[in-house]
């Protein structure tokens, strides 16, 4: 008999197991806790950091207190670069142990990192308590002040924090958050060689700190100093060799040098084609079609496909994609249909068949696109870039909910992809959840390390939510990963305009300046004018304004922005006489025609301005400022038959222009042809790009004028983009859309405050009297009901139907009896 067999063999193994059992059953939890932190230390000996962060977890299922654990947990994390973690870990650590002087210096020192002001104030307070004579910690308060000093202004407190900062560094120059301080003031005084002897100090303690490199690098730009730049950008590779983003910096450098060939052999030496990554040659390319033309381009890809390899297939989809940007539409989507065409169904197909889609969709087939997208995610739902595509026309299409959903199942197999998390916020937009959307927006901002594109949709949100402070530090923050992106500092010159900040606002204007970039140069120029006008510094922007208008670069933007200038200072005699000579020089211009049709407007000379208006729309039909200057004219004449004629008669020439459909629909609102109102407003929502005006017009008239379920369902889709408005007619739709739907509570929520904005409005006020009368708020409806009936006048008829008349004059006989008998 085997001993598999043997049942004393098998006797034997059930003692032992169970004496196993017994024995380990013998040792605590805080024993066997302690026994996987000594493996955990025994894996960091040999180099093992993630198999020693298993073993840390382990011990924090048995004993969460473990304080050297959490500790040790934590400083790995931190080193890992993983701060949210490493944050999560100190901040348990210090609420387990208050004392422990290590958590709480790490968390100040992270909160400044994260410039979390609040955060860092309690943290370096406390640890301050802890020890009063540490010199780092002396060091972090002193950072603190600083940044309450610059933030309010106070030169007197920058002058003293600073002191403080070069006395610590005289005693220990290797404090990084003095040295910071040093280095922050002067980049604030713009004393660029101090900044460059400053920074080579600091590297000599921190040579791998990243935003050393970052500001050294600005600092030599501000200096003009290309060679030093270039001699950085190579050390910086040097000491980053996995940052692709400092050789991106690099080439980026040679091409504003205008030395394309240095540029090309950067991405050429880094080009391995017959590997299985495809990255290199996708940048080579990238440069060439941009700066060689898309000839070169695709002639590159042809040599790169000849000579065989893994990404074959991938490099013949991107040749057909060069071919369709080129303008080659047929010929692009023919090969890609050849190289479809009985291809085996692999992840790579289905990422070529989901680029044909996209240039499907982008050429004009957008159900063949939909087709090919749905039969991709049929095969594989986890298929990313078939993903984005479908999201985005769920969104478009206010399919907001199907759009959420499918994100949120691909976030959860893709969590680090920014444009997933970028479509979602669009996604949260369209829903009216600007909340969310700017999580969102943050969030992809902080996963692409901040990439320009994610950066400027944040900082443009931050922007219109008047989150000014958050918005400079978000791209001042992406300014020292790509200095000198014009994008970036044109928008944090918005920023400073709005902060009224014109010191900041003029460095920026100083360094755009320089820059290669014509549009940028002119968006500045933009930017220098708002600021002079804000400054009601008006002489200076008049000469401002003239000096462009004879620079070849702007040349007639500039001179009707002077124009306009005058027209605003009422000097109609000096704008008249400034366009006519640009009218001798250029007769024939139809912009240069409008404007003195404005003009003529101006001087009260109607019948010559529309004469001209005419003549303009004869000449150019699709002069779409025209038609309105010309209704409007007519308008003002109170001729509004001829008026609704001109609107005939341009609709007639551009039946799908949005503004002209948006006219047509306000006129039809006006003579009480809702029906019709509601139609034009169905056909110009897609085509206005969704605007949330459009939107608000037509949930308002589908709730005010229908009563049937499908309407209140399409106002239910279109208004919930108007959840947490501020603008007040968008609160009374959003407000009466939730009345409709029985959400009572959140309807007087919105209401109120419309009726508060829009006293004089009678439909505001009857209601909000409906909503207080849901709520059984009888006095409250009864008075607001008695306002809206008082305000309620004949010239009122559009924005007080007169079908809501008998129900009002109904609802008050009836609450003032009720309201009576209750008193």
């Amino acid at each position: 008999m085997s001993k598999a067999g043997n049942p004393i063999h098998k006797g034997l193994a059930v003692i032992l197991f169970a004496m196993t059992l017994l024995l380990s059953a013998c040792d605590s939890a805080e024993e066997r806790a302690e026994a996987h932190y000594q493996a955990g230390l025994a894996h960091l000996e040999e180099g093992d950091v993630e198999r020693a962060l298993v073993e840390f977890k382990n011990v924090f299922k048995l004993n969460g207190k473990h304080k050297d654990a959490r500790l040790t947990f934590a400083r790995l994390q931190r080193e890992r670069g993983n701060i949210p973690a490493s944050f999560s870990q100190y901040l348990l650590l210090v609420e387990q142990y208050p004392n422990n002087l290590e958590g709480h210096r790490a968390l100040a020192e992270m909160a400044l990192e994260l410039a979390k002001w609040e955060d860092m104030r309690r943290y370096v307070g406390k640890a301050s308590e802890l020890a009063p004579d540490d010199v780092e910690i002396k060091s972090l308060s002193n950072t603190l002040a600083y940044t309450d000093a610059v933030r309010a202004g106070d030169a007197a407190g920058v002058h003293l924090t600073v002191k403080t900062a070069r006395d610590i560094l005289d005693d220990q120059p290797g404090i990084m958050t003095a040295r910071q301080i040093a280095i922050d003031h002067l980049v604030r005084a713009q004393d660029w060689y101090d900044v460059l002897d400053e920074i080579d100090a600091a590297l000599v303690f921190a040579p791998r700190q990243g935003n050393l490199y970052t500001i050294r690098l600005h600092a030599l730009q501000q200096l003009q100093k290309p060679e030093e730049i270039e001699k950085q950008l190579r050390q910086m590779i040097d000491v980053f060799p996995d940052d692709k983003g400092v050789e991106q910096m690099l080439v980026e450098h040679y091409i504003d040098r205008g030395n394309l060939d240095a540029a090309e052999n950067v991405l050429r030496s880094k080009m391995t084609p017959l590997s299985d990554d495809y990255f290199s040659v996708q940048r080579l390319v990238a440069f060439q079609s941009q700066h060689r033309g898309f000839d070169a381009a695709i002639a590159e890809m042809d040599s790169i496909i000849a000579a065989g390899g893994p990404n074959t297939p991938r490099f013949k989809t991107m040749r057909a994609a060069l071919r369709f940007q080129s303008g080659d539409t047929k010929g692009a989507l023919a090969e890609m249909q050849a190289l479809l065409e009985g291809a085996e169904r692999t992840t790579q197909t289905r990422e070529n068949e989901v680029e044909f889609a996209r240039m499907l969709i982008l050429s004009g087939n957008q159900a063949e696109g939909r087709s090919v997208v749905e039969k991709v995610l049929t095969e594989d739902p986890t298929q990313v870039e078939a993903v984005k595509l479908k999201a985005a026309w769920l969104i478009e299409s206010d399919d907001i909910g199907d759009a959420i959903l499918l994100l949120r199942e691909a976030l959860q197999n893709t969590p680090r992809d920014p444009q997933l998390m970028t479509l979602m916020a669009r996604a949260h937009e369209r829903n009216g959840d600007r909340e969310l959307m700017g999580e969102m927006l943050a969030l992809a901002t902080e996963v692409s390390q901040g990439a320009p594109g994610e950066t400027l949709d944040y900082a443009r949100h931050l922007l219109e939510e008047n989150d000014l402070k958050v918005a400079e530090g978000v791209l001042i923050d992406s300014l020292r990963q790509n200095p000198n992106h014009p994008g970036l500092l044109l928008v944090l010159g918005q920023v400073y305009l709005n902060l009224q900040d014109w010191a900041r606002l003029e460095a920026v204007l100083q360094t755009v300046s320089p820059l290669g970039d014509a549009d940028a140069r002119r968006q500045s120029k933009e930017l220098r004018a708002q600021m002079l006008a804000a400054q009601k510094r008006t002489n200076e922007l008049a000469a401002f304004l003239n000096e462009l208008a004879n620079d070849p670069e702007f040349g007639l933007p500039a001179d009707i922005a002077l124009i306009r200038l005058m027209l605003i200072q009422e000097d109609i005699d000096g704008a008249a006489a400034r366009l006519d000579e640009l009218l001798a020089e250029d007769p024939g211009s139809i912009f240069l025609r409008f404007v003195k049709a404005h003009i003529l407007v101006e001087k009260g000379k109607l019948g010559a301005a529309e004469r001209l208006y005419r003549t303009i729309v004869e000449e150019r039909p699709d002069t779409v400022r025209a038609w309105l200057a010309l209704f409007k004219l007519e308008i003002e004449r109170n001729e509004r038959e001829r008026a609704q004629a001109v609107l005939r008669d341009a609709l007639e020439a551009l039946p799908n222009n949005p503004e002209l459909l948006m006219l047509q629909a306000v006129e039809y609102e006006r003579a009480g042809e809702l029906d019709q109102a509601i139609a034009v407003y169905e056909k110009v929502y897609p085509l206005s790009n969704r605007s949330l005006v459009v939107a608000n017009n037509l949930a308002s008239l589908l709730t005010t004028h229908r009563d049937d379920d499908a309407s209140l369902l399409r106002a239910q889709q279109l208004a919930r983009r108007l959840r947490g408005t501020n603008a007040p007619a968008f609160q009374d739709t959003y407000g009466w859309v939730a009345y409709r739907l029985g959400n009572y509570d959140e309807a007087v929520t919105y209401l109120e405050a419309a009726a508060e904005a829009m006293p004089d409005h009678p439909l505001v006020q009857y209601h909000l009297g409906r909503a207080y009368a849901a709520l059984d708020r009888k006095e409250d409806a009864l008075r607001m009901y008695q306002v809206a009936q008082a305000l309620r006048l004949p010239a009122r008829a559009i924005s007080f139907p007169e079908h809501i008349m008998p129900v009002l004059e109904t609802e008050i006989a009836r609450l003032r009896i009720e309201v009576n008998a209750g008193q």
